[in-house]
């Protein structure tokens, strides 16, 4: 039984990391908590929370061929074997509906946010075959994150669930409290501040570590900028943007 420990501010961030490594979700694994951790005093002592996270064993699935009634099935299944296996791949394959996935999700959601001890709302809309859901409520901040990371995270795992054995991917976005759209307009002052320096400067300046989602909105920020270029390097999770100027003097000092 394959199984990992993770360590987090809380229970919950510690027992999210885990299902992300593991590619899971809450019915499918086992938590045991090592650790509670605490949070000191004024920040002095505090400790994180541990926890152990193993996947269920599945049982073994039974065999047909001693359940199924063999005569039934040779009465319906045509000569043309060929046919038949199309037939099954495409059902096998068949990719969930926009209505099945939002449902799926929202049933998801509602479980996890309980087991966060929050009494939230969701409100869904769907454009472009994109499902987005708001969530709202009191405390929003602990689904939020330090920068969006639980909510990158909750997101992550809501796609997961919602697709696991489909080949068709629905895509999941959440938000809450407008938080998406207030951390796209602060990353956009912010390219645009740091592209204005890299210019006065004459350097290329090199940004925070970013998931890939902001720095896909710095990117997008200044594509189309006369004045700098942008880049990433590094690796996860440290890499970053680099902005930098437009000019023909190519040699920076660093």
């Amino acid at each position: 039984m394959k199984s990992v420990e993770k360590t987090g501010k809380t229970v919950d961030n510690a027992i999210t990391d885990a299902l992300i490594e593991l590619g899971a979700t809450t019915d499918e694994v086992e938590i045991q908590v090592l650790e509670r951790g605490s949070k000191g005093f004024l920040g002095l002592g505090a400790k994180d929370a541990r926890v152990r996270v193993s996947l269920k064993e599945l049982p073994e699935a039974q065999d047909i061929s001693q359940s199924a009634d063999t005569g039934a099935i040779e009465e319906i299944i045509p000569e043309d074997k060929e046919e038949i296996k199309v037939v099954v791949n495409e059902n096998k394959h068949k990719g969930a509906s926009i209505e099945e996935a939002t449902e799926n999700a929202k049933v998801f959601l509602n479980s996890v946010l309980t087991e966060m001890g929050l009494d939230a709302t969701l409100e869904t809309n769907v454009v472009d075959d994109r499902v987005y859901i708001e969530i709202s409520g009191e405390k929003m901040g602990m689904v939020i994150g330090k920068r969006g990371d639980t909510l990158d995270a909750l997101q992550y795992l809501t796609n997961i669930v919602v697709n696991k054995g489909h080949h068709d991917y629905v895509k999941i976005m959440l938000d809450t409290e407008k938080y998406r759209s207030r951390r796209e307009d602060t990353l956009r002052k912010v390219a645009y501040k740091f592209a204005k320096k890299a210019v006065q400067t004459k350097r290329p300046v090199i940004l925070e570590p970013m998931n890939p989602y902001d720095r896909r909105i710095v990117h997008s920020a200044l594509q189309d900028s006369r004045t700098v270029k942008t880049h990433s390097e590094g690796k996860e999770p440290f890499r970053r943007v680099v902005i930098t100027p437009l000019s023909s003097n190519k040699t920076y000092n660093k």
